[in-house]
């Protein structure tokens, strides 16, 4: 009865935190619909960071699940952290940590990623090949970066491609290949350690 009640109270107060954020979403997606342009949302997710504590989480959280591709209703968001694309998917129980910076990304159920975690929109956002023209200039590709269900991003992190389910990367690691489901992996670039499944630990001292 008591996990009912905690659920109803936590789904009223998001309903009010989506009713205050109401002034900052509303532009957003009139924005999106109308141009394709990201500016109000990016420039609202930096309003919206430097909310703190629990008030802040809640306010993120009402802002996010008016905007975003989809947000859990018990997500956290914590203090500093922005979005910089509404392309997002924030699964159950996914918990960021503060002043973090995401780009286009799927995040799955009950991920923890630690503070100043940086998961970027792939590897190839800014192209330079031309010598003769400004990198700025040469515009980039922007790919979504998946984070697979209970994955845990260390902190100082910075992720440019897929995280596997069940996986841990080590704090300032940076992720430019693939990580397989169920792999600790740490380093620049951040490589396979070891495994979760101590089988496969077996198996690779064994091989």
């Amino acid at each position: 009865m008591a996990a009912k009640a905690k659920v109803i109270l936590r789904a009223a107060l998001v309903a009010t935190a989506v009713l205050l954020t109401a002034p900052l979403w509303l532009p957003a997606r009139l924005q999106a619909w109308l141009t394709g342009g990201e500016g109000v949302f990016a420039g609202c997710s930096e309003v919206l960071s430097l909310f703190p504590g629990l008030p802040g989480v809640y306010l993120r959280r009402g802002f996010y699940r008016m905007c975003l591709e989809s947000c859990a209703l018990d997500c956290h968001i914590g203090f500093g952290t922005t979005l910089a694309h509404p392309q997002v998917r924030i699964g159950r129980g996914v918990y960021v940590g503060n002043r973090c910076i995401l780009g286009k990304v799927v995040i799955g159920d009950h991920v923890a990623i630690g503070s100043n975690v940086d998961v970027l929109s792939g590897r190839h956002q800014h192209h330079f090949d031309s010598r003769d023209t400004p990198i700025q200039e040469q515009g980039g590709t922007f790919a979504p970066v998946r984070v697979g269900r209970n994955s845990w991003v260390g902190n100082g992190a910075v992720v440019m491609a897929d995280v596997g389910d069940e996986c841990v990367i080590g704090a300032g690691s940076v992720v430019v290949k693939p990580i397989p489901a169920g792999a600790v992996a740490a380093g620049n670039p951040a490589t396979v350690k070891k495994w979760r499944d101590d089988r496969r630990n077996d198996q690779r001292a064994a091989g």
